[in-house]
This record gives C-alpha cells, structure tokens and sequence, in this order.
C-alpha cells in the first residue's frame, strides 16, 4: 500500500489528489466536500500539501490579476503581429 491509499475518514488521499482543485474551487456537493474535509482534518501530509497548492494558486491568481506594463513598442509589434495572424487565419478558412 502506497501513502496515496491510506484512508482516512473514508476517503483515500488518491482521491484527495484527484479532487483537491474542486475542493479549491468549492466545486463539488457539500456532502463531498464534508467528506474531503474529515480526511483532511485526519492527515496532516494532505492537508499540508492542500494549504500549499491552495497558497499557490492564490498567489497565482493575484498575480495573474495585477496589469502588465507592456512597453509602446512591444505593444505596436504584437498588435501588427496579431493583426497578420487573424488575416492569415481568416484567409485559410475563406479562400474565395
């Protein structure tokens, strides 16, 4: 037996693992989330590694919130680059 198939509470941590980022997400039933819960109220290795994946995406979503600076150039450049990509793409789909 693997440390990924001791149980607590019910629940194995294979299927903390599986479930952690709809955990997360607050995305699973409440019952689910209940029993996710007790297992990780019972296992201290899953529950430290939900509170550092659960850090981690935080840290990820606040960064990912935050503006970019793009220089003027860099921003000119990507547009006239973009603007090439969607004519060359719009034109494999027509080609009337």
């Amino acid at each position: 037996m693997t440390n990924l198939d001791r149980s607590v509470a019910g629940v194995t941590c294979r299927e903390v693992l599986f479930e952690l980022s709809d955990y997360l997400d607050n995305a699973l039933s409440e019952q689910r989330i209940a029993q996710l819960r007790a297992h990780l109220d019972g296992c201290t290795t899953c529950l430290r590694f939900g509170n550092d994946v659960a850090e981690t995406l935080h840290a990820l979503r606040v960064s990912a919130a935050q503006p970019v600076s793009i220089p003027p150039r860099t921003a000119s450049a990507l547009r006239a680059r973009l603007t090439l990509e969607r004519t060359a793409h719009n034109r494999a789909r027509d080609p009337t």
